[in-house]
């Protein structure tokens, strides 16, 4: 997504446009799985010119997070916050326990238990969370 798009999405959420945010924003978007704040500093400190210290990676975050255009989740084993580009549909995660690379999952196998459960207890359900766990095919070798 080219710069021009970008000052069109941040204006839409009412974010300023700064080379920073525009930086974690792309970084995300290329993302292919969840990904920590470390991670994208880590990255972005390897391949810009301009200088970003990790608490700047975080607050961008975080505004990103209350504007609703990435999503933060505790998926990995470590415990450390994950983010993703909120793509405004419903994902579960496959998690490695050895080296902690997370899959997104497409589809739910719970919709139709929530709904189920819903009904039987008189909750109303709002949302769930689904992490399986596992090794994937690199560690495993």
């Amino acid at each position: 997504m080219g710069s021009i798009d970008l000052k069109v999405v941040f204006k839409k959420y009412g974010i300023k446009n700064t080379v920073q945010r525009q930086a974690v924003y792309n970084y995300l978007t290329d993302a292919s799985a969840p990904i920590t704040a470390e991670q994208i500093y880590m990255e972005l400190t390897q391949s810009e010119s301009d200088a970003m210290n990790l608490s700047t990676v975080y607050r961008i975050l975080d505004l990103f997070t209350k504007k609703g255009l990435v999503l933060k989740s505790n998926l990995q084993a470590d415990g450390k916050s994950t983010y993703e580009m909120n793509h405004m549909e419903h994902r579960h995660h496959l998690i490695c326990v050895k080296c902690n690379s997370i899959v997104p999952i497409k589809g739910c196998p719970l919709e139709d238990y929530e709904k189920r459960l819903g009904e039987s207890t008189n909750y109303q359900i709002l949302e769930h969370h689904l992490e399986i766990l596992g090794i994937c095919p690199k560690c495993r070798k």
